[in-house]
């Protein structure tokens, strides 16, 4: 398991997926913050395994 400070861009992706389902966003909007989400924790989580070898 990698520990690593939560990235700006995880943080912002966060967010908008919560005022989203907040202000009960379409459906395919929702699902676009997930995938975002989900693609900024990926970035993240590389970037520190790139840190971590280097």
């Amino acid at each position: 398991m990698v520990i690593y400070p939560v990235p700006a861009a995880v943080t912002q992706a966060k967010i908008q997926l919560v005022i989203d389902e907040t202000a009960k966003a379409h459906a395919t909007v929702i699902n676009s913050d997930v995938r975002a989400l989900v693609e900024a924790q990926r970035q993240a989580e590389q970037q520190a395994l790139v840190d971590v070898k280097a």
